[in-house]
């Protein structure tokens, strides 16, 4: 496991920082005014795509399953050279939040992520970084007992710990509930990455309700991320006003129904192929936590996250809008 090694002194200095790629740039805090490269709309097949799984009979290997479905979900898309060019640089975050093994569908599923590596580095990126800031002091057991590193490492991806000196804070453009906020800077600067793809878990949780695209940039955010817990529903649609991201890749392989964030019981799974296996890709994160909610019988407006974040324009919380395609594997 490598430290970050991404610049460190981005306004630690005592004056402004110049132009170029960020606008001007201030002694506590930043704007970044442009996203990273995005799929244009003209280049999809389609806005969404929902790709089952189907691992029922013996012959069916479940990790295969996996990275067929995403294989197959990228390429319905309209294929990952759409995005990734060559020698880009490209950051994979999933959620590493804790230090359960897959099953309990807590983390996201290693498979999902080895996937995405493989098929970046196919298309030529100059190297792939995995990366999330995990809900323990030490990140190192929830990196290893998700399976991510080790899955990450052998698909050829570097696999990193947050560094908690590399938090930049960020003004908050149009904040209905944040002004500021500090974000990892790796995952916020123009010449650090040309592509970011978000690959969450669908879970329950006790605060937000649920946990999916959206809310899985607490763990592109450092700060005191305790505070955010309150009225989080406005806070996380101001903090996905900073972070753009690329490519949504939603792993619903298995959903957690109760006692979410944490869970640690596999009665609290569910895994059935009406409610779960699926794999959700799209460039619209409010569509995909949208869609994300049915799943747990709900619908997007009944999540206040995903109204806050549609309102703010943000994303369509009519996941169908656009095209929308559902396959099987």
């Amino acid at each position: 496991m490598k430290e970050n090694i991404s610049r460190r002194t981005f306004l630690k200095t005592g004056a402004a920082i110049g132009a170029g790629l960020y606008g001007l740039a201030y002694l506590s805090s930043i704007e970044r005014p442009k996203p990273l490269k995005k799929l244009k709309e003209n280049a999809l097949k389609k806005s969404m795509i929902v790709v089952h799984g189907d691992v029922t009979g013996s012959d069916r290997n479940e990790g295969a399953v996996i990275k067929e479905m995403v294989r197959r979900g990228i390429r319905a898309l309209g294929n990952m050279e759409k995005l990734v060019s060559r020698g880009d640089r490209v950051v994979i975050k999933p959620n590493i939040a804790w230090d359960r093994k897959p099953e309990f569908a807590v983390n996201t599923n290693p498979y999902v992520i080895a996937a995405l590596i493989e098929l970046c580095l196919e298309a030529g990126a100059r190297g792939v970084k995995v990366l999330d800031h995990t809900c323990s002091t030490n990140p190192r057991p929830s990196y290893m007992m998700s399976g991510i590193e080790k899955a990450s490492q052998e698909a050829g991806a570097d696999v990193r710990f947050i560094n908690k000196s590399f938090f930049t804070d960020v003004k908050i453009p149009d904040g209905k509930a944040l002004n500021s906020w500090p974000f990892y800077e790796e995952l916020i600067h123009l010449e650090e990455l040309d592509v970011l793809i978000n690959v969450p878990i669908a879970k329950q949780h006790s605060t937000s309700r649920l946990s999916m695209a959206l809310k899985n940039t607490l763990g592109m955010v450092g700060g005191n991320r305790g505070l955010l817990h309150k009225d989080i529903h406005p806070k996380i649609a101001d903090l996905n006003k900073v972070v753009k991201v690329d490519l949504t890749v939603l792993d619903a392989f298995r959903t957690l129904k109760r006692n979410g964030p944490t869970g640690g019981r596999l009665e609290d799974v569910d895994n059935s192929f009406e409610n779960a296996r699926r794999i959700v890709v799209s460039t619209d994160p409010v569509a995909v936590d949208s869609y994300g909610a049915t799943l747990f019988g709900l619908k997007g407006v009944d999540i206040g996250f995903i109204q806050e974040s549609h309102d703010a324009g943000l994303g369509d919380i009519d996941f169908r809008l656009k095209g929308f395609e559902e396959i099987t594997v």
